[in-house]
């Protein structure tokens, strides 16, 4: 399962402020007068120059706040063609971003680092898009040249020990989030991420006292009353993991991990029918997830439901003739299977 752990704009910032060449337009429209300020910005075109890569860009931002995003693409992209200023590459990389154009938005900042002096940024938000999009090599290559420039950088650091512990080597990232508690140390994210390395280490009381921390920076995350609930049940606190889950499933309602594992604890508190009604729940939300399929089978053979624990097998083996199941749970569904065809043979 996944260790949940985050990395955000609270923690990192992933925006970059726009450079002062622009103030020649005066401030930016407020809401409400962008379709004033296209028409001004396309009549200031035809009186100065068409070919003006600051009218092209601020058109696009205009677009793009009136929520006309093919418009706003068309502007960024003949703003870029006139310049290599790295805010019109900037933009443009953003807007591919929310258009999932991935491919131009990776372009756009190596059109920076290629051409702009001051390309860190860039580089930064490189390495952020190709984290989003699991190309782990190229992101830590990415954090890696930043930090080998500026060994200091927090926003270099953060998602660099944030890779690092997702490879469960827990004592570098830990050495690389300590680099990183003075600048945030009011960031929810990073006291999740520790508490969240010192339970892959089995320092319980240190997690949840980081986890604690993280849930009262930001008590409407759900990640760190999450991870309460996790941690508090691999320390046999049932009772108190089922109250933390149900806080976090109160947070985020559409995500069947929760409930699984609240399903879980109510099972160790021996409340069966509950701990149905959650794995029911968690399976609604990801029919096809191995781990809820097993856990939702054991529950109901409990309580003799053969003729749906048979179902819920099938369903898992089907599953696990099209993509990599651990050993651990086809064994589980193996010894289930016996069972029930004994029960069906009796």
């Amino acid at each position: 399962m996944n260790n949940n752990n985050i990395i955000g704009n609270g923690s990192v910032p992933q925006e970059f402020p726009h450079g002062h060449r622009l103030e020649r337009f005066g401030d930016k429209p407020k809401k409400g007068d962008h379709k004033r300020a296209v028409d001004a910005y396309s009549e200031a075109g035809k009186m100065l120059n068409s070919n003006d890569w600051e009218i092209h860009h601020c058109l696009g931002e205009c677009y793009l706040a009136s929520q006309r995003s093919e418009q706003a693409m068309q502007e960024s992209s003949k703003a870029v063609e006139l310049t290599n200023d790295k805010i019109a590459h900037i933009a443009l990389a953003k807007l591919a971003i929310s258009d999932n154009k991935i491919d131009q938005a990776i372009q756009a900042y190596k059109h920076i680092i290629q051409y702009c002096g001051d390309n860190v940024e860039a580089v930064i938000q490189l390495g952020f898009v190709y984290l989003q999009q699991n190309d782990i090599s190229r992101a830590f290559q990415a954090f890696g040249t930043v930090l080998a420039q500026s060994p200091g950088n927090v926003e270099a650091i953060f998602p660099m020990a944030y890779i690092i512990q997702n490879h469960q080597e827990y004592d570098v990232a830990l050495s690389k989030y300590k680099g990183t508690t003075q600048a945030l140390s009011e960031s929810w994210q990073l006291w999740n991420n520790i508490g969240m390395c010192f339970c892959g280490k089995h320092k319980f009381v240190a997690a949840i006292t980081c986890l604690k921390r993280a849930h009262y920076l930001n008590p409407m995350a759900w990640q760190p009353i999450y991870n309460l609930g996790r941690v508090l049940l691999m320390t046999g606190q049932s009772a108190s993991a089922a109250i933390h889950l149900c806080a976090a499933i109160a947070a985020t309602s559409q995500n069947s991990i929760p409930y699984l594992l609240l399903g879980l604890a109510l099972k160790k508190l021996n409340d069966i029918q509950g701990a149905e009604q959650a794995l029911f729940k968690a399976h609604s939300l990801t029919p096809r997830e191995p781990i809820v399929l097993i856990n939702y089978a054991i529950v109901l053979q409990i309580q003799n439901k053969a003729v749906r624990v048979a179902e819920i097998i099938s369903d898992l083996n089907d599953i696990c003739t099209t993509m990599n199941v651990e050993l651990q749970i086809i064994q589980a569904a193996q010894r289930i299977s016996r069972k029930i065809n004994q029960i069906v043979n009796i």
